[in-house]
């Protein structure tokens, strides 16, 4: 993520013209983008701040009397400035800002704030403080630290995004750094992060870990509670449900952090920066992709037109853009897609553009904060050799704030009134989240307890749901909700107020019958996440003594899924609930396994569940139970549930007697003596777990393994269980076994189970293995392998041997800087010396004389038109650019995302990185005839090449001799043969037309 070679001259006087011109219009036409940038047609922009008035800006909020604060992070990356909070004023109300105030000078390397009881919570690592001006002269004359004991390490990854929630929570986001804060005095009170974010209560009394965090910079609520995210690739995450309530839930996912993108392909999500890009030298291949994102923001005013009210803003920093998804229901979660087609929300040209944050204002407006950097990425992840010629500290002592506006304003509410507790109800229906939210931050943390009267009329005759809504949290805040209140917002005509009555329900459904009873029945609810929320809120009830209304969840819960409740998070959310009577639920419905996958999903984590705490009798007694049943086909993922959850159990496993062993062999034995090769694998496991000795029928088994996994005429899916089952016998029984399966022309999923029990083995003699079969690997074989011998440090030295005698080929290893750094950064010196001779922390270079030669290339402006007849002539027969060439290789057509100097060492050197998808592959036929492509396509039963030219040829697997790689990119070295650097340059000229 680097840049630079910015004209910051040019740069600066233009700015400077656009300021001056700002200052002197009225603005009463929309003059669209500046020069430089690109925006959606229906907005327009202007520059309202940028130095000296504001520098290195971050995070900018407004004060309840609309004053504007902007957090300066001089200190980045290098820690040598204090953060600054500044005030900015607009003294000749022009809408442009002329004046700064400086409130505090000395935050360290804070990167967050807001405002809070007449002053301000500020994320200043390690320590999250408040500050406050007391004498009214507008500087900092109070502080207090409220926690202790954050992570104070990459800048980049500090904690940061405080934020005043719906729920009367201020969340923070914890940035990747975690750490394990603490309030001051109290070292009982530490709460580690371990990669979740955190919350505090509104009186700053209470935290709690919230859930997985995405590790990015900010986060954000919709306008009924839903927290979203976003870190670098993954730019849209929403957290469905907190990890709370997924503690002790066996399966996975283990966390509720998902990704909601619907555009996203191989795990990256496609944006349309503008203007020529700079080199990625860390990852590569994320040019053009999201790689950068952050200032996560949600869109909730009734400024911008309708298609935007209901959206999520982020920023990819290093890509020099804005991005807009719509946000849309998806069962209990939700998905976002991308506004319009191959372009952005915003886009500048200017390398040195840095969108870090927004904020959307008291008016409706949308803020941009631009750091403005030359260089944004931390030092961390350069390469030393190319940080030494970067000036990081580049665009430092400048900064830039744009107001984004309709050019067409809807119809906005402007006003609201802060000054009285009417005035504050009713500002808790205003249109604008910010009003919302600041109306009622104020009355809850400043007490206002005159409000509660207004209140409560407003929870029953407030004619907006986003009124009701927020006064029911108001009074919640207060410690004045009445339980009636509470009931009646229960069963809410507007499915967002239930599903947040929910939420406060779950804090008095153990205590109070009659909400309990109201939660039940919103288990039935039409809106699958009012119906989720009810299900968590039920996890309230807990212990022994609320027998009854175990059995009454139970009803539910069996309600839920006798309805066919497929969702992930409902069933993951059931299992929560049915924790507390794992055992006893399961005695009662065991039968019903095999009704449907729902009902099998849920079982077996109560299952696993029963494994960690239940006595061997009453496991005894499951299986007994499900042999009465003739549950066959459900058994083998009952035992592995119960050997998973013992194995699981906290502290030393009790002791059994003998004749209780003996009852649980029995009931083992039972089930065994079908000789059904999933049973007697998964009960071998479970006899493992409980130190049983193995049964007659595995030993049996196991002597004939062999055999049959290599018996070809039986299914792919046979002789895999038979190989898993073989796996549980010693190495040596199996090692040449597993080297023999390692062959294009063996299933897949064979294949998959040889190298999953290489991984596990983490025996001297896999490297040997590995690479003895090498050129008979396929792609995903080689993937797969790839990964063990990179990330097993035993297995270093055999790799990089293997490297230096070009056995392998680097290209090969997907070594991008993380997989450079696994050698470059070994503990063992003699790794760090042979890695540096293959390759350096910049990169792959090979070719490195064939490359200075065409690098007069990069400077020339090239003319795509010979570049054009240059690309059919050299390239056409294996790439396709738009509508000429042939499909063979990757598809150019959008290719100009990266910069010149990538794609000159894509075409000069293409074998230093080659995406596997397109080695060069050989198959020979049983007539002996050798065809070389890339692998179009790979089954069990076939495999399909793409020759050079074009021409597609299927090959069935029992016709073909051998299916072998050279590890080697199909685009062959030395393609720049004849030609001049000028010509490399007209090439460039023309794969750079088409962004």
């Amino acid at each position: 993520m680097i840049t630079g070679n910015t004209d910051f001259q040019t740069y600066r006087a233009f700015l400077i013209l656009a300021f001056l011109v700002g200052m002197t219009s009225c603005r009463q036409e929309a003059p669209g983008a500046l020069p430089g940038f690109e925006i959606h047609p229906d907005f327009y922009m202007e520059l309202v701040a940028r130095e000296p008035l504001v520098l290195d800006p971050v995070e900018m909020h407004f004060d309840e009397a609309g004053r504007a604060y902007v957090l300066e992070m001089p200190g980045y990356p290098l820690r040598d400035a204090q953060s600054r909070l500044v005030r900015l004023e607009d003294r000749d109300r022009d809408g442009i800002y002329d004046h700064r105030e400086v409130f505090s000078d000395s935050l360290g390397v804070a990167s967050s704030f807001m405002p809070y009881r007449k002053g301000f919570l500020v994320a200043c690592p390690p320590e999250l403080i408040w500050i406050s001006d007391t004498d009214g002269d507008g500087r900092e004359d109070a502080r207090k630290v409220v926690l202790q004991g954050f992570s104070n390490d990459n800048l980049q990854h500090n904690f940061n995004g405080l934020t005043y929630a719906l729920n009367n929570r201020i969340y923070i986001a914890n940035g990747g750094n975690s750490g394990a804060p603490a309030f001051p005095g109290h070292p009982d009170s530490e709460v580690p992060l371990r990669g979740g974010d955190l919350s505090l209560r509104s009186d700053l009394g209470q935290m709690w870990r919230v859930g997985e965090s995405s590790g990015g910079f900010k986060l954000t609520f919709d306008s009924w509670g839903h927290l979203f995210e976003t870190h670098n690739l993954e730019h849209n995450l929403h957290l469905v449900m907190e990890d709370r309530y997924l503690e002790g839930v066996p399966g996975s996912p283990d966390h509720a952090l998902i990704n909601i993108s619907d555009h996203e392909t191989d795990g990256l999500s496609r944006v349309y920066p503008i203007g020529e890009q700079e080199t990625r030298v860390n990852h590569p291949e994320q040019s053009g992709y999201f790689s950068g994102s952050c200032g996560i923001t949600y869109y909730g005013a009734d400024l911008f037109p309708e298609t935007f009210r209901n959206g999520l803003f982020v920023a990819d920093v290093v890509l020099n853009l804005v991005h807009f998804d719509h946000l849309r229901e998806a069962a209990s979660s939700f998905e976002t897609s991308r506004y319009g087609s191959n372009t952005e929300f915003l886009a500048s040209s200017y390398r040195a553009f840095r969108p870090v944050n927004f904020t959307v204002g008291p008016d409706g407006s949308l803020f941009v904060i631009d750091m403005h950097r030359d260089v944004i990425e931390h030092p961390e992840w350069i390469p030393d050799e190319l940080e030494k010629d970067l000036d990081l500290l580049a665009g430092q002592q400048q900064g830039r704030i744009y107001r984004i506006r309709p050019k067409i304003p809807a119809a906005a509410s402007r006003t609201w009134d802060f000054s009285s507790a009417d005035g504050l109800n009713a500002a808790l229906g205003h249109p604008n989240q910010w009003v919302r939210q600041t109306a009622q931050r104020l009355l809850v943390t400043e007490d206002r307890e005159s409000s509660v009267r207004g209140l409560m009329e407003l929870i029953q005759n407030g004619r907006e749901p986003v009124h009701r809504l927020h006064a029911l949290w108001t009074l919640e805040g207060l410690g004045q909700l009445p339980e009636n209140i509470l009931l009646e917002a229960l069963q809410d005509p507007f499915p967002g107020v239930r599903e947040n009555a929910l939420k406060i329900a779950e804090r008095h459904v153990g205590t109070h019958r009659e909400i309990l009873e109201a939660v039940l029945a919103r288990c039935e609810d039409e809106h699958p996440r009012v119906r989720l929320r009810a299900v968590l809120a039920l996890t309230g009830v807990h212990g022994p003594a609320e027998a009854d209304s175990h059995l009454v969840i139970a009803r539910a819960i069996t309600g839920i899924l006798e309805r066919g409740e497929r969702d992930q998070w409902m069933l993951r959310a059931a299992s929560a609930a049915l924790l507390p009577q794992a055992t006893q639920y399961l005695k009662g419905h065991v039968a019903r396994w095999r009704e449907t996958e729902s009902w099998g999903n849920v079982l077996r984590n109560l299952t696993e569940v029963m494994g960690s705490s239940a006595s061997v009798s009453e496991i005894t007694e499951l299986l007994e139970e499900m042999n009465a049943h003739g549950l066959d086909a459900a058994v083998p993922e009952a035992l592995k549930a119960l050997a998973a959850g013992w194995i699981a159990r906290d502290g030393a496993k009790k002791e059994v007697s003998a004749r209780t062993v003996a009852l649980l062999e029995q009931a083992l034995g039972a089930l065994e003596t079908g000789n059904d090769r999933p049973t007697v694998y998964a009960a071998a496991g479970l006899r493992r777990a409980l130190g049983i000795p193995a049964s007659s029928a595995l030993l049996r088994m196991l002597a004939h393994s062999r055999e049959y996994i290599s018996d070809t005429a039986r299914s792919a899916g046979e002789r895999l269980e038979w190989l898993q089952l073989a796996g549980l016998g010693p190495f040596e029984n199996r090692a040449g076994l597993l080297e023999m399966l390692l062959d294009s022309r063996v299933p897949m999923d064979l294949q998959r189970e040889a190298l999953r029990q290489l991984w596990d083995s983490d025996r001297a003699e896999v490297p040997a293995i590995l690479l003895g079969a090498w050129e008979k690997l396929g792609p995903e074989a080689r993937r797969h392998a790839t990964d063990i011998l990179v990330y097993k440090q035993a297995y270093h030295s055999h790799l990089l041997q293997a490297m230096e005698e070009q056995r392998v080929q680097l290209g090969e290893f997907n070594l991008d800087l993380e997989r450079r750094r696994v050698f470059l950064f070994s503990e063992d010196p003699s790794i760090r010396q042979r890695a540096e001779k293959l390759f350096s922390d910049s990169g792959i270079m090979q070719r490195t004389e064939a490359l200075e030669a065409f690098r007069p290339a990069l400077s020339g402006m090239g003319d795509p038109n010979h570049g054009r007849e240059l690309f059919l002539g050299r390239c056409a027969s294996c790439h396709r650019m738009g509508a000429i060439g042939t499909d063979v290789g990757p598809v150019l057509t959008e290719i100009g995302r990266k910069s010149k100097e990538t794609l000159l060492h894509d075409i000069l050197d293409p074998n230093a990185a080659a995406d596997t998808r397109y080695l060069s592959h050989t198959v020979v036929d049983d007539t002996g005839t050798m065809h070389v492509g890339v692998v179009l396509k790979e089954t069990d039963r076939e495999v399909g090449l793409q020759l050079m030219g074009g021409e597609q040829r299927i090959f069935r697997k029992d016709r073909i001799r051998s299916f072998t790689s050279s590890g080697r990119s199909l685009m062959p070295e030395g393609l720049e043969a004849g030609m001049t650097p000028a010509d490399m340059s007209d090439l460039l000229a023309f794969l750079q037309e088409l962004r």
